[in-house]
């Protein structure tokens, strides 16, 4: 469902935006839309990387388990061959 949001523009940008349409065949509502979810994106408020792996993150006992196996994960990590 749509929610109605009312703003106020300066002439200018009210200038643009009905030029903008009439360029691209888009409705104000649909140019507003398309401009403002751009701009959150861009500006990191919108699609993060946490928010496209949060389905993928399990929810809980990963990080206690890990923890308890800290220093063997870490001697596997860096155990490799070595030249002397």
């Amino acid at each position: 469902m749509r929610k109605t949001v009312n703003a106020r523009i300066p002439p200018r940008v009210e200038q643009k935006l009905a030029e903008y349409c009439v360029k691209q065949g888009v409705t104000r509502s649909e140019a507003l839309v398309r401009a403002l979810d751009s701009y959150l994106d861009a500006s990191g408020e919108g699609i993060n990387a946490y928010a496209l792996a949060a389905d993928l993150i399990p929810e809980q006992g990963v990080a206690t388990i890990q923890s308890e196996n800290v220093r063997e994960l870490a001697r596997k990590a860096f155990r490799g061959t070595r030249s002397r």
